[in-house]
């Protein structure tokens, strides 16, 4: 192959340009939509380290989706694909989740992902958006909400966790206990494939993998970050449109549905915790109607 040491203008210029343009992929400065609606993953830096981002879409209020304990920005797969063609949509990795950096001081408290979701928004320049969160990411986006309401132009909540603050001590210390470094292996299995039971084996099969993937002591950090977390008050504070779209087994006394008042819910049956991904039709479907209130 004959290497041009000193290549013209015409093949310069043009190779130039290619640079620069995949330089901006992972640029924290690229602050507009993706051109034509182009799906790009980014890298943000973030309070706690680099975070990935995919973006993508481009029209109508965009929608920031959050993702639960263990989990990545690909659970949210069907959800994007849905909402792409005509309106844009964003996805991260929460800090020591997916492929975002940990962080080094172990911070993973509910308001450090909340900062994680800041950080991503000031990058694209997102400055009014719908938060879509699954599990402890509805605890994300109600800590979200309550400090930065007027960026938040709704709130619809996947299956979220609870207000565990309301719990026992002695019951949460217990639960807390199986993610020690030698309990932890078998009570992932235990725990996870109790939620998982109404699951289709794909899903099932997605989730364990993801969660095998991340680390032990970020999830464990992350869980006794949950058990610390009053997620009513900024549920409470936030005016704007909000919806928690739940599975059958998610009515219990701690439930964000019946501790905050006004709080609309949705019942989903016949899945599991994960309900976006065993019911994406479903799902997209309340999504859909739930974006058409967004003003």
């Amino acid at each position: 192959m004959r290497i041009l040491r000193n290549p013209p203008a015409s093949v310069l210029v043009p190779l130039l340009l290619l640079v620069a343009a995949l330089g901006t992929d992972g640029c924290c400065a690229c602050r507009h939509a993706p051109e034509s609606g182009a799906v790009r993953t980014r890298w943000v830096t973030g309070p706690f380290g680099k975070i990935r981002v995919e973006d993508g879409g481009s029209g109508g209020t965009p929608v920031v989706f959050v993702h639960g304990l263990g989990g990545s920005l690909e659970v949210w797969r069907a959800q994007l694909d849905h909402l792409r063609p005509g309106r844009r949509a964003v996805a991260l990795d929460l800090h020591g989740m997916g492929r975002s950096e940990p962080s080094a001081e172990g911070i993973y408290t509910v308001p450090s992902f909340a900062d994680d979701v800041r950080a991503v928004a000031a990058s694209l320049g997102l400055e009014r958006f719908v938060l879509v969160g699954h599990s402890m990411g509805g605890l994300v986006l109600a800590d979200y909400a309550g400090r930065h309401p007027g960026q938040v132009a709704g709130l619809l909540l996947d299956d979220p966790a609870g207000d565990l603050t309301r719990l026992p001590r002695p019951a949460l210390d217990a639960w807390l206990d199986g993610f020690g470094l030698d309990t932890y292996p078998a009570f992932r299995e235990q725990w996870f494939g109790k939620m998982l039971e109404p699951a289709r084996p794909a899903v099932r099969e997605a989730v364990l993998a993801r969660m095998r993937a991340t680390p032990r002591e970020v999830v464990a950090a992350s869980a006794r970050g949950l058990c610390a977390y009053d997620p009513t008050p900024g549920l409470r504070g936030y005016r704007g449109p909000s919806l928690t779209v739940v599975t059958e087994q998610n009515n219990e006394p701690y439930s964000l549905q019946n501790v905050v008042p006004g709080l609309r819910s949705q019942l989903v049956p016949g899945t599991s915790h994960w309900i976006m991904m065993d019911d994406p039709e479903a799902f997209n479907a309340v999504l859909d109607r739930f974006l058409a209130e967004v003003k």
